[in-house]
């Protein structure tokens, strides 16, 4: 559960930054016949300016249409445009509509997240319950161990909650 909690963590850095940087799509996974791969094993990502970042596909070119899809269908407010073998990428101001679909986003991943940890809480009440049959533990220890589970749960979910309102107050530039 605290590995769910600290993915949850990494998204929020890698791909809810109101500024989008080379360090932000380097990550981007890149779907080509049925597999993904992540950007930087693909181009070189590097920035020409500090509004525009370049993405040099020379090595890659048959990628170029489904690299732009990629990053038009990130959430990160992207327009990138070809030219030749090279991608350009404007980085767009920050609006607050832009802001808002962030926040979106940060929603997204902690449902996400939040589903996770239930998953795994249901697991391993699944085995608890498996042991109560096989092992004969009695139903009061069968419903302790679930009722922790549950807590622990209850516990790394809220963790994530916070994490989550922390990056909204952030993206919504609201003061704490």
């Amino acid at each position: 559960m605290s590995t769910v909690v600290e993915n949850l963590k990494q998204d929020f850095i890698k791909h809810l930054s109101l500024r989008s940087s080379a360090g932000a799509i380097e990550s981007l996974k890149v779907e080509f016949e049925d597999d993904e791969y992540v950007l930087q094993d693909l181009a070189q990502i590097s920035r020409k300016n500090p509004k525009t970042l370049i993405i040099n596909m020379s090595s890659f070119p048959q990628l170029i249409p489904v690299t732009m899809k990629a990053l038009v269908d990130s959430g990160m407010n992207m327009n990138p445009q070809q030219e030749g073998t090279t991608i350009i990428i404007p980085i767009p101001k920050v609006t607050k509509e832009h802001r808002e679909s962030l926040s979106k986003n940060a929603k997204a991943l902690f449902v996400k997240c939040k589903e996770n940890i239930r998953d795994i809480q249901n697991k391993y009440t699944k085995t608890v319950k498996n042991k109560e049959k096989s092992e004969g533990l009695s139903q009061d220890d069968v419903r302790s161990v679930s009722e922790q589970l549950k807590l622990i749960a209850d516990q790394y979910i809220e963790q994530a909650e916070k994490m989550l309102n922390d990056k909204q107050q952030e993206l919504k530039g609201d003061p704490k």
